[in-house]
């Protein structure tokens, strides 16, 4: 249950009326209601699936999927949306909700939960725009295979979001304007034609349970997707990535057959041999599970939307005449890659390395062609201590290898390369007396280095300079990859991954090397992940 949709009618709703979450309910009366009979279970655990409700839901760190103790968090620029615990559990859960107001807040985005006795309304982070597709018995189902899991205790925070978006009641509105309350048929089942009924499958999984337009689509202002763009991709919520185009464009998916998609929706894997990773990769544990029919379903539908012209980040749109068109970008051009002005560096207390530039232990020599003690690397931190015009005095921390001391790395047992020594700067290195790396048995010591360096290719702001490495991995990798977390490999890990994907995109030295230390800062065993363990 997924992805944000923008809220920004919340900060604007909020103050110019204050709109009851049942008033919704009253303008689009529910239409359907579930068969008297007994809900299926299996059937409850597909809709489950296919709704990708454990992407979100499930306890994080936690193999089994089916805890649904909630806890993950999505970063956007509205804030911090904490997932809710949708387990059985009566306290912390859903384990008191009836199937009404379950059905309720799954196709209307009103919970039973709030101050006054008409609900809450939901964020339209929980996709309910494309839930409200859902068939009352399919919702009955899955409710009933809900309840039959494992109660997890434990209770989510609230939502971390900046004024105006905290106001919920501004929600209602939204609402009214973007929900009409008219579900799907899951199944034509009146059609002779086994084709139509197939695509009458594809579109109820893909439009409603899958709601796979909730992030392959661009957003208005207003928060709602764009109708004449859907499928044809967007941003990611916290603004650094890209969902792609599966629209069946060529700048979309055009190029796959139905049963390459239907494969893809099973194994991960693309026509071109690349492996879904990000949140598609989540996404694909579920459709893995799904039966081979419905992933036909889906792949069918997908193949029927209209098709959407819209090149990922960095990519040009496609020549489509005789003529050769040379891109803007001449080869061998060097990319300007950000830096802080001088006033700001001026005042830093830290600065941060952006392009490779040479250490000198004699401030006099600094500047001097060939003269230097050493080379920083993309992404070493630098402590300031003295500055002498456009000079500066720094330290550099870090680790050293045991008989390797003419390399600087960024934590202990991790390959992320901060520095490589002359003879002089080896010397002049202050260490400690060396620890065990228990993962190795290998020996390291903490090192500090004092040295002067000049003012150029440095960056006072490290979270800016992240955000460019971060842009740096869409506009590259996305073009071929759907994009793995960069948690997804150690830091170690990065390394190979990275060189051998190298030949195949238009980075330079720099580039490259500032791209590894952002991957490799943020990997499973040396990021935020890393730290929060």
């Amino acid at each position: 249950m997924r992805r944000v949709a923008m809220v920004l009618l919340a900060g604007v709703a909020g103050f110019l009326v204050v709109t009851s979450p049942a008033t919704w309910s009253m303008i689009h009366p529910t239409r359907d209601q579930a068969d008297a009979g007994p809900a299926d279970l299996e059937n409850g655990r597909t809709i489950f699936l296919a709704s990708d409700c454990a992407t979100c839901h499930a306890t994080p760190g936690q193999p089994d999927q089916t805890r649904l103790g909630g806890g993950r968090v999505l970063d956007t620029d509205f804030g911090r949306f904490h997932m809710p615990n949708i387990s059985p559990d009566p306290v912390d859960g859903i384990g008191n909700w009836t199937l009404a107001q379950f059905t309720r807040a799954v196709r209307e985005g009103v919970g039973p939960d709030g101050i006054l006795p008409d609900g809450q309304n939901l964020y339209p982070s929980f996709p309910y725009t494309s839930y409200q597709r859902l068939d009352a018995n399919d919702l009955r189902d899955m409710y009933a295979y809900i309840m039959s899991l494992e109660p997890v205790a434990g209770q989510v925070p609230e939502h971390e979001l900046t004024f105006p978006y905290n106001i919920r009641r501004g929600i209602g509105l939204w609402r009214l304007a973007f929900l009409d309350g008219q579900p799907l048929p899951s199944a034509d089942e009146d059609s002779a034609d086994p084709h139509q009924a197939l695509l009458a499958r594809g579109r109820y999984l893909v439009e409603g349970a899958g709601h796979c337009a909730e992030c392959h689509s661009p957003r208005s202002f207003m928060g709602n997707v764009i109708a004449d763009s859907r499928y044809g991709g967007g941003p990611t919520p916290d603004g650094h990535g890209h969902f792609p185009n599966i629209s069946p464009d060529e700048t979309g998916i055009g190029f796959w057959s139905v049963n390459a998609i239907a494969n893809y929706l099973e194994t991960g894997i693309s026509p071109i041999g690349k492996k879904a990773g990000g949140d598609m990769e989540e996404v694909i544990l579920n459709t893995a599970q799904l039966s081979r029919e419905d992933r036909l379903a889906m792949a069918m539908y997908l193949k029927s939307v209209p098709a959407v012209d819209a090149p990922g980040p960095g990519r040009p749109e496609p020549n489509r005449t005789p003529t050769v068109v040379m891109l803007e970008r001449p080869a061998g051009q060097a990319p300007v890659l950000p830096t802080s002005p001088v006033a700001v560096l001026a005042e830093a207390a830290d600065v941060h390395v952006v392009t490779t530039k040479p250490l000198f232990l004699d401030p006099a020599r600094v500047g001097t062609e060939g003269a230097e003690d050493g080379k920083l690397l993309g992404g070493a931190r630098l402590e300031v201590l003295a500055r002498e015009g456009d000079r500066m005095q720094v330290r550099l921390d870090g680790w050293q290898a045991v008989g390797a001391e003419q390399v600087v790395y960024a934590e202990r047992g991790q390959r992320i390369l901060l520095a490589v020594l002359g003879d002089a700067a080896m010397a002049a290195v202050s260490r400690k007396a060396p620890e065990e790396d228990p993962g190795t048995g290998q020996p390291w010591a903490r090192a500090s280095l004092t040295a002067w360096v000049d003012g150029q290719g440095l960056h006072a702001d490290l979270p800016a300079l992240w955000g460019y490495a971060g842009d740096l991995f869409n506009s590259s990798c996305a073009t071929c990859h759907s994009l793995p977390h960069t948690d997804r490999y150690l830091a170690n890990q990065w390394i190979g991954n990275l060189n051998a994907m190298k030949r195949f995109t238009s980075l330079n030295d720099e580039q490259y090397r500032l791209l590894l230390a952002y991957l490799q800062n943020h990997s499973r065993d040396v990021g935020p992940l890393a730290e929060a363990e």
